[in-house]
């Protein structure tokens, strides 16, 4: 059977605050659709299947004309999610008017007809360290005809400034580690594409900083197993605690988190065979 894995997005939770890990990865609390994830996963849908387009029609056009069929198909999986996402004031068209805008900026950093990406959300697992399990879907992946390899990112989010660029370039660098160990060869490039400030980040990533990724990652896992063995994950206040779907649950806020489940706690340090 196929053991769970640790994602760049779980180990950077871990890393913001122990206790959001906790009930996002040990009690699995949902977590509800907001705009901005819904938003986010429209886009990117779309970015995908604008590959499929011949060269020619790979336009903003054709690329806007295809957010209303992806957000039905979306909507068809969720009957309830419209309910549950427009609502203060919110409204379909508004919506779609802002996701609109995103894939225009797309145009504005990248011109799709000239790219011939070899893999789109693609799916990468490696065993790293003693045994740890790491893997994530890449949005992008673009191989030149030398071989050179390059992993492009989407955002739909703000680019951060440089000095909060860290977990952005701990993901990629995370999932330049896993290529690595799967294909013998680091990728050249890594790429982020922050499309609500249509701004790019490009980082070439070298041995020494891929081999102490995978250390990180390896005392990143030893502090999760001691969390686990201990039953003591404890919350981390920052500036992101607005933004949190457990916020209700944590004592800083005045929650109470519920008891942790022994069955969450096995299948977390599974994660590690």
């Amino acid at each position: 059977m196929s053991l769970p894995a640790l994602s760049p997005s779980r180990a950077n939770d871990f890393r913001k605050c122990p206790l959001q890990f906790r009930l996002t990865v040990v009690d699995r609390i949902p977590s509800p659709p907001a705009p901005a994830r819904e938003r986010g996963t429209l886009v990117h849908q779309v970015l995908e299947d604008l590959f499929d387009l011949p060269e020619n029609e790979r336009t903003s056009e054709h690329a806007r004309d295809m957010l209303a069929p992806a957000w039905a198909a979306m909507v068809e999986k969720n009957p309830d999610l419209e309910d549950v996402l427009f609502t203060d004031g919110l409204t379909r068209e508004a919506f779609l008017a802002e996701a609109a805008g995103l894939v225009d900026n797309y145009f504005s950093l990248e011109n799709p007809s000239r790219l011939a990406p070899t893999y789109r959300e693609h799916y990468v697992r490696a065993t790293v360290g003693d045994g740890l399990h790491i893997h994530g879907f890449l949005d992008r992946i673009d191989v030149a005809p030398s071989g050179q390899v390059r992993i492009v990112d989407y955002k739909t989010g703000k680019a951060p400034a440089l000095a909060w660029l860290g977990p952005y370039l701990f993901q990629l660098r995370f999932y330049a580690l896993a290529w690595r160990v799967m294909h013998d060869v680091a990728p050249a490039r890594l790429q982020l594409l922050f499309l609500k400030s249509a701004k790019t980040y490009t980082h070439d990533p070298s041995a020494a900083e891929l081999e102490a990724t995978e250390e990180e990652l390896v005392d990143l896992w030893g502090d999760i197993s001691a969390a686990a063995t201990s039953g003591n994950f404890p919350p981390r206040r920052s500036k992101l605690c607005d933004w949190c779907d457990v916020r209700h649950l944590c004592p800083l806020f005045g929650g109470t988190p519920p008891e942790i489940p022994e069955d969450g706690i096995t299948r977390l340090l599974s994660m590690h065979d």
